[in-house]
């Protein structure tokens, strides 16, 4: 008996993203509380990839790619 393909990665991607956002947040307003600016530069350049990583994935093309996948694995397994 074949195993169903998992679900698209896509929500892990994004979820994963979401936490870069939250804890690049958290960086750098210790940061800032602790006056280290290297902390707050870390933070500062995490939130600038969450947002780069934030923009891919919420493009309708990414969305159209993953129901793209989807479906391919959906006809290879019937």
């Amino acid at each position: 008996m074949r195993r169903r393909p998992s679900p698209s990665g896509l929500w892990l991607d994004r979820a994963l993203c979401v936490l870069l956002a939250l804890l690049s947040f958290a960086a750098l307003i210790y940061g800032f509380l602790a006056a280290s600016p290297g902390i707050v530069g870390g933070g500062a350049f995490g939130l600038a990839g969450a947002l780069a990583a934030g923009m891919v994935l919420c493009d309708s093309e990414s969305l159209r790619r993953s129901r793209a996948l989807r479906a391919a694995r959906e006809r290879e397994w019937r």
